[in-house]
């Protein structure tokens, strides 16, 4: 008879269990949609990144709700809870790393120094590409090359970076050289009318601004023109500026406009003798 009992009541037990089961997946699932709404509304930027936060946090809640229902998981924690302060510091020393990376990706994205899409440059261009993921632990860099680079956001986080992307119109400068024989008035005539006519140059005001090209300095082999030229991002800045030394190289050579090559000029001085 008492063996009855006790299957009953260990039956029960597994019935109550599996019930507690059901009510922690289904409000994990109820709190995972509507944080995810919140999300998607609220969080435009690094969106992703965002949700990954939700489920990691959902999903340890939740893992960690079904394993309380077992009476040998309740051992271990209490075990652990025992010797919690060897425990911590042990944990504490071997996810010290992650936790920086993970600590740095918040603040990633609270603080938004960048967004996926974004273009940005880190150290001076030690690293420069488009940013493709940002996860828990890294930023996923996808550089000109198409090549992936993966940084650790602790890494990301304490670099000099500079994004591309943030402002509405990027300044890009245009270098031309030309050589003293040259007509400098045309020649800057020629790089202003080559910039106005690009589909892509645009100006920071709504009301056309003038072309600005500046003579920078006398080189040793020419005259060194320096013109600012606006486009919309870095991107289609960097195609522009290659359609106009295109353009500009084949004006100058159709219009008499010469691009100097590095060159010495030598000058010996004929001295008389002195003997004769």
């Amino acid at each position: 008879m008492d063996t009855l009992w006790q299957s009953i009541a260990a039956s029960n037990d597994w019935v109550i269990i599996c019930i507690d089961i059901v009510i922690i997946l289904i409000l994990s699932w109820i709190l995972s949609h509507i944080a995810k709404n919140i999300i998607l509304r609220r969080c435009k930027e690094n969106t992703a990144f965002a949700l990954r936060i939700k489920n990691t946090v959902i999903y340890t809640i939740a893992g960690i709700g079904i394993l309380s229902q077992f009476h040998a998981f309740n051992s271990i924690m209490s075990t652990l809870l025992a010797s919690g302060g060897i425990v911590a510091i042990v944990l504490g020393l071997a996810a010290q790393e992650t936790m920086g990376n993970f600590i740095s990706g918040m603040m990633i994205t609270a603080f938004k120094p960048f967004k996926i899409g974004d273009t940005i440059r880190l150290n001076n261009g030690e690293y420069m590409g488009t940013v493709a993921d940002i996860s828990i632990r890294h930023t996923v860099i996808l550089t000109f090359e198409n090549t992936r680079i993966v940084i650790p956001n602790s890494v990301i986080n304490s670099a000099t970076l500079e994004n591309l992307s943030v402002d509405t119109f990027k300044t890009n400068f245009l270098n031309t050289y030309i050589s003293y024989e040259s007509d400098l008035k045309k020649a800057m005539s020629i790089i202003e009318e080559e910039v106005r006519k690009h589909k892509d140059y645009m100006t920071p005001t709504k009301e056309p601004q003038p072309v600005i090209t500046r003579l920078l300095d006398f080189e040793d082999s020419g005259l060194h023109l320096k013109t600012t030229v606006y486009s919309k991002d870095f991107p289609t800045g960097v195609a522009m500026l290659s359609d106009l030394r295109i353009r500009i190289k084949k004006r100058f050579d159709a219009e008499g406009i010469d691009i100097p090559y590095p060159h010495c000029v030598i000058i010996q001085k004929k001295t008389e003798d002195t003997h004769s």
